[in-house]
């Protein structure tokens, strides 16, 4: 442990000069602003979404996601940390912990928007903008990180502690210096943490995704009747198109947008079975829904939406009918962009992308009638040969979102070949990079 941390300024001859250290109540004031105005100083790649939040327990000093799309909770304080800066951080990402994704997602829109955060207006699109690949699920656990003017021996041993075993919690302690008119900072990480923040969008293909939703259908015994859903959905709306989720399977309506249902197992708001999610975009026609509702429980889902609990076979074949025709009707209501296939439309779209310039998955989104979140599904499923020029596609803050294990600045070394500059934090300058087409 660092007891203290000292800083001489240099001068010519050999000479130095102790640097003033700063109050620790001045130093608080200092920190969380500048924080706020760059959270790069916390980590790389850190995306602040929340400036003391209201919880049961107090307000959460900052809440942030991290470059792997992994929520994170910071504890400040304006002197050494102790055992009660451990414990509150603690009590504050259990009360997160406890929360389903989607709540979570509501949680932080609803807060976001105060004291230097931007707003945001739908946590679950703002999430996949720059997560692509990933679900609201991998928001969790949260990661622990403890920020204070140094940190007193009893609280860094309780925090190796938790770290060695399996908490990920770290701990950087701030010193600040004035030195000829101007306010220094010096960071110092007193425990590390252990895990990886590499986007998990990397560590995660289509395909170990659709694997893993196999292992969680086969424990449950939910295997059949989870291809027998799927077989039904997508023979009475043969544009359906499957993207693989760690939960089961997310379906996007060719030629329309945005995600149309998905079929889940193990959702929080459905004791057992699957869940079926019903599109969003119908969710306000009440004409609807009201014969849906007459014969069929509907439950909450995310965003205000519905689900449908498929507990069985004969539980599946008794909705089938209803269910089934209600797909369709919604399908109907959802204008067709364009009778030429997704693929088609994705392909030369991507491949006009000019050399020197770049797209977000939003735009790309928008321009061929899909979402985000199929547009990374469909880049990350070519083949390494493809005449597909996918790294000029990016996520909407400008950072990487993808990129290959063994080759982990792939796409950073193509883009600088054709003169895009990427920035230390992953990072592509929009205004001078983007491409308007």
């Amino acid at each position: 442990m660092a007891d203290e941390l000292k800083i001489w300024a240099l001068r010519e001859g050999n000479g130095a000069t102790t640097v003033s250290g700063v109050s620790g109540v001045k130093l608080e004031n200092i920190l969380e602003e500048t924080l706020v105005k760059r959270p790069e100083m916390l980590e790389n790649g850190l995306h602040l979404v929340g400036r003391q939040t209201p919880t049961e327990s107090g307000p959460l000093d900052l809440l942030g996601v991290d470059a792997g799309g992994r929520l994170v909770v910071f504890e400040l304080k304006r002197e050494k940390l102790t055992r009660e800066a451990v414990t509150q951080c603690i009590d504050y990402a259990s009360a997160l912990s406890v929360k389903a994704p989607e709540e979570l997602g509501e949680f932080i829109a609803e807060h976001a928007g105060t004291g230097g955060i931007d707003e945001i207006d739908d946590f679950e699109e703002w999430y996949i903008d720059r997560f692509a690949d990933n679900e609201l699920s991998d928001l969790l656990p949260p990661r622990l990180v403890l920020v204070g003017v140094g940190v007193d021996e009893r609280a860094e041993r309780m925090a190796r502690f938790l770290r060695d075993g399996g908490i990920d919690i770290s701990v950087l302690t701030f010193y600040g210096f004035e030195h000829q008119g101007e306010t220094l900072l010096a960071r110092q990480v007193e425990v590390e943490q252990t895990t990886s923040t590499k986007p998990r969008s990397q560590r995660l293909s289509p395909a170990e995704k659709e694997e893993r939703a196999q292992r969680l259908l086969h424990d449950q015994g939910l295997t059949d009747l989870f291809n027998s859903v799927c077989d039904a959905l997508q023979g009475a709306l043969p544009s359906l198109g499957p993207v693989p989720a760690k939960m089961g399977r997310i379906f996007y309506l060719g030629g329309r947008r945005g995600r149309f249902c998905s079929l889940f197992a193990g959702y929080p708001a459905i004791s057992a079975g699957l869940a079926l999610s019903l599109p969003a975009k119908a969710h306000s026609d009440e004409s609807l829904l009201a014969e849906l509702r007459s014969g069929i429980e509907l439950h909450q889902w995310q965003h205000g939406g519905y689900a449908i609990a498929i507990e069985s076979p004969q539980d599946w074949e008794k909705q089938r009918e209803e269910v089934l025709r209600y797909l369709q009707r919604a399908a109907e209501s959802w204008p067709d962009d364009s009778g030429e296939s997704i693929d088609v439309r994705l392909r030369e779209f991507i491949g006009s992308i000019p050399s020197g310039r770049v797209a977000t998955y939003g735009q790309v989104a928008d321009q061929v009638g899909s979402a985000a979140q199929a547009v990374a599904s469909w880049l990350g499923a070519l083949p390494e040969d493809t005449d597909v020029p996918w790294w000029r596609v990016i996520n909407r803050e400008g950072g990487i979102s993808f990129a290959d294990p063994e080759r982990p600045n792939w796409q950073q070394e193509l883009l600088a070949h054709e003169g895009v500059t990427v920035g230390e934090d992953d990072r592509i300058d929009l205004d001078a990079h983007q491409w308007s087409g």
